[in-house]
């Protein structure tokens, strides 16, 4: 996906600051910038617990997507209701610590890349072919960022029982 998006901005186009593969992670939830002492055996707990509840799986990517609140140039998930659970848990989790993220993801993400803030939308973005295959979660991590690398304070696997179903809606007609 990385060689797809570089690739596909044109020349001359703004400058596309590309994320090193060492710094690829699905976002679930955004504690804060200098939030290491969070990371208490209570917060440590509570995402084994998540561990336990979420089984393994896979998505696949949607879509690229600029974001000019960040600059974020980021992979969008098609709908996988276990990644959203993961998503939901790993906020849930969170609160029940009494820890408030500072930014609450509502859809997870991988960022790749970064533009400059405030931009119009992208639309070069929609073009690029994102169907890489399945990418499968098997297990999850605390992360903390001390300036330009991610070092992992905590991993779980994930060993959840399958979801339940969604509901479905019963035709009215």
């Amino acid at each position: 996906m990385a060689a797809r998006l570089q690739s596909a901005r044109q020349d001359g186009a703004l400058r596309l600051q590309p994320r090193r593969p060492d710094q690829w992670h699905a976002t679930l939830c955004f504690i804060g910038y200098d939030a290491l002492d969070l990371a208490t055996p209570a917060l440590h707990d509570a995402l084994a617990g998540v561990a336990r509840s979420i089984p393994p799986h896979a998505f696949t990517v949607e879509r690229f997507a600029y974001w000019p609140q960040s600059g974020a140039v980021v992979a969008l998930p098609h709908d996988c209701p276990a990644l959203q659970a993961l998503c939901d848990a790993t906020r849930d989790a969170i609160r029940h610590c009494g820890i408030r993220p500072l930014q609450v993801t509502t859809q997870p993400h991988v960022t790749l890349a970064y533009l400059d803030r405030h931009l119009p939308a992208q639309p070069w973005l929609d073009a690029i072919d994102c169907d890489v295959g399945a990418l499968r979660v098997e297990r999850f991590e605390l992360l903390f960022n001390p300036g330009g690398r991610y070092d992992a304070l905590g991993e779980w696997a994930l060993t959840g029982p399958a979801l339940p179903p969604e509901p479905e809606q019963a035709r009215l007609f």
